[in-house]
């Protein structure tokens, strides 16, 4: 056999060798891929359900058919952050339409725990819940509630070893001097 003949299949071996190292590391990557495709419609299930729990109506939950720029999510309520107009129904969101909702989650939430003789876990308040005058919202929801009311310094996380349990946040007496 030739020198020549002798670097060619060298080189074809070595090309072989290359191919076959990336064809492998692709299909790693369209496993892993595929793997983080399931996970994300999992995500993407949880937070359809959060949203429905939240608002009492499918979102904006259209699939994605071709990757594209980001564009700024839209309010789908835009009358649940303004006040009421004319005063009355605080506390309760209105529809599109203009027709009562029932009170808010949060407003629900805030009740229980000035009921409550003892701090409460999410679980407990997910029980109670389930009883109230509102559509029962998930333990997700109930957790989110409640570290947004300890965020706002209305309520209080305490911890007793690895369990979480909220109160309502006192106010401090101012002290004075005697």
């Amino acid at each position: 056999m030739s020198v020549e003949a002798n670097d060619r299949v060298g080189l074809t071996d070595a090309y072989a060798t290359r191919v076959r190292a990336d064809l492998e590391r692709v299909d790693a990557e369209i496993v892993e891929v595929q793997a983080r495709l399931k996970e994300l419609a999992v995500d993407r299930a949880l937070l359809s359900k959060l949203w429905e729990n939240i608002f009492g109506e499918s979102g904006p939950m259209s699939p994605v058919t071709e990757p594209g720029p980001a564009k700024a999510p839209q309010s789908p309520l835009p009358e649940e952050a303004s006040a009421p107009k004319n005063g009355s129904g605080a506390g309760e969101r209105r529809r599109p339409g203009g027709r009562r909702r029932g009170p808010l989650v949060r407003d629900v939430v805030l009740e229980l725990l000035h009921e409550a003789t003892e701090p409460v876990s999410v679980r407990d308040v997910h029980v109670a819940l389930q009883s109230s005058p509102i559509s029962p919202p998930g333990k997700v929801v109930v957790r989110n509630t409640l570290e947004s009311l300890v965020a706002k310094g209305v309520a209080r996380r305490c911890r007793d070893g690895q369990s979480v349990r909220y109160s309502v946040e006192q106010p401090q007496e101012p002290q004075t001097d005697s």
